[in-house]
């Protein structure tokens, strides 16, 4: 029970983190923004911005309200058209990826397979090698052996 106490202190602590967290940034952002109103410059970007935004808005309301078929039709050939040219690159990367498959994934797998065919072969190599050796030295050894006796 005490440790479900603590864990359920150790929640609330972070959370209580998290929300300072939040309030501090959410202070810092409103702070920020005041005092880069405070240049004439920004003031007028923001004001320039809010205009332009407010003449889309109501350019866009206005052709809805006077041409609401108009715009539909408008708005329906641009989804055709960006659908045609998303089917365009979407088949364009299916044929990049089996490209890509075909003439580079594939040879480099078969290269590693026969590097590692060839590197067995290199070990077996080695290890028939070294027999060899223990042979000579076996040999080399025994006439040692005969000529000091």
């Amino acid at each position: 029970m005490t440790q479900t106490s603590y864990n359920n202190l150790s929640t609330t602590t972070e959370n209580d983190n998290n929300g300072k967290l939040l309030r501090g940034m959410i202070i810092g952002a409103v702070i920020g923004g005041a005092l880069s109103m405070l240049d004439s410059n920004t003031r007028n970007k923001v004001t320039e911005t809010t205009k332009n935004m407010k003449d889309t808005t109501m350019d866009m309301y206005s052709q809805v309200k006077n041409n609401p078929t108009e715009v539909k039709d408008d708005l329906q050939e641009r989804l055709k058209s960006a659908s045609s040219v998303l089917k365009e690159v979407i088949s364009d990367a299916q044929k990049l990826y089996e490209k890509v498959n075909e003439n580079i994934i594939l040879p480099v797998t078969l290269v590693k397979d026969e590097s590692s065919e060839i590197l067995s072969h290199a070990k077996e190599a080695t290890t028939d090698l070294k027999d060899i050796g223990g042979k000579v030295k076996e040999a080399g050894e025994e006439v040692k052996g005969s000529s000091n006796g």
